[in-house]
């Protein structure tokens, strides 16, 4: 009878697992399909930096020809900005999903590579485990008697040596792809998280188009009456800027001193200041941005203007206390001022509704309102389409919102 052969068994198995494709010589298939989905995500990240640099080329553009709203027409112009960088915004999320949905399907082609990969090494595990077993039942004097010269008999004791080194190596590599395929499924699950994220800031994104679109439909209606109505509109929202800046101011200084009487005067610390709404469009006008439409107006633009859906809840930043909800009835400009620690008060702009009421303590996250800013919408004041006006003030003074934020 033929004894069995560790050497020749190896060899054999080498020959069986390349014919099998367990080893090296079908990976080139494998990879082939894998390099495929990597140079299609190359070609979405490509995209998504296109649609970054449009929305940039657009934002430089629009700053050297951004003018006043100071009639008819040019508020028209100023929505129709504002509606084309809402276009852009939204190419931008769509490329983002393109993105995130070829990571998906690159990350579950690694997965399954891991996978296949992972079976053929204990496949080879397994092989080096047999043969080891088979060696290990014989003697020291069979191998010996085995072979016609003592140093084929070495030879094989040096492949038992060798099998036991490349039976660990392959269960070394079999725990490593075994956390390489753990650390994957934990990539694939945020990458779906990722995903159903843009699509909900994309159905949030398009519904504000739509809302921008109806205010420029609202906006042109006007120009079947005559530019006076509009200038009359005007000089409206901007007496009720001016009266909202007045009683904000006089309210701070009051409320506080109100809230010293009654044994409330130190209000918690604010920190850092949570979004009051997720900005899904980030800020459209910033503290004192340039170009601002209605500056010769009411004067430097005094919080950041976050583009939203009208009718998204806001939330309160901090605690505090609701020093002001102002309910400007029709189109005027309607208002929330609450008062926090440290000096600090916040007021959110162009609201379409309420959800508390002044004198009283509101907790982080509370919702407080719903925003609106359509023009011609109620509470929207002076507005180029719906957004959450949002100010931070600092002893009754305007200050950058992103330094609280």
């Amino acid at each position: 009878m033929k004894v069995f052969s560790v050497r020749t068994g190896l060899m054999t198995l080498l020959a069986s697992a390349a014919a099998a494709g367990l080893l090296s010589v079908n990976d080139g298939a494998r990879a082939q399909t894998i390099e495929e989905l990597r140079a299609e995500l190359e070609q979405k990240k490509e995209g998504l930096e296109d649609a970054e640099a449009r929305i940039q080329k657009f934002k430089e553009d629009i700053q050297l020809k951004r003018r006043e709203a100071r009639t008819l027409k040019d508020q028209i112009v100023v929505i129709d900005d504002s509606i084309e960088e809402l276009t852009l915004t939204i190419a931008k999320t769509g490329a983002e999903i393109e993105k995130t949905s070829s990571e998906i399907k690159t990350v579950v082609g690694d997965i399954a590579a891991k996978e296949v990969e992972i079976a053929h090494q204990k496949e080879i595990l397994a092989e080096y485990l047999r043969s080891l077993y088979t060696l290990k039942q014989q003697s020291s004097v069979t191998i010996f008697l085995k072979y016609a010269t003592f140093s084929e008999a070495v030879t094989e004791a040096a492949t038992y040596e060798e099998l036991q080194a490349r039976s660990q190596e392959t269960l070394g590599t079999i725990k490593q792809l075994r956390d390489e395929l753990a650390q994957k499924k934990i990539d694939l699950e945020e990458f779906q998280k990722s995903l159903e994220v843009l699509r909900q800031r994309q159905s949030e994104q398009q519904a504000t188009l739509v809302a921008s679109r109806e205010s420029k439909e609202r906006v042109l209606n006007l120009t079947k009456q005559q530019e006076g109505e509009y200038q009359r509109l005007l000089q409206q929202a901007q007496q009720a800027h001016r009266n909202a800046e007045t009683d904000i101011q006089q309210l701070d200084a009051k409320i506080r001193e109100e809230l010293r009487q009654q044994g409330l005067g130190k209000l918690p610390s604010v920190g850092k200041l949570s979004w009051p709404i997720n900005p899904i469009f980030g800020a459209s006008c910033e503290f004192q941005c340039a170009g601002y439409p209605y500056q010769y107006l009411i004067g430097p633009h005094s919080g950041i203007d976050l583009p939203t859906n009208v009718g998204t809840p806001i939330q309160a930043p901090a605690d505090g206390y609701v020093a002001r909800v102002h309910r400007a009835g029709g189109a005027g400009y309607s208002y929330i001022l609450i008062v926090h620690g440290d000096n600090i008060s916040t007021v959110y702009g162009h609201l379409s509704g309420f959800a508390v009421k002044e004198n009283t303590l509101v907790t982080r996250g509370t919702i407080i309102g719903y925003t609106g800013g359509a023009p011609g919408t109620n509470g929207a004041g002076l507005s180029s389409g719906p957004h959450l006006h949002f100010e931070v003030r600092l002893n009754n003074v305007p200050v950058n919102p992103r330094n609280y934020l």
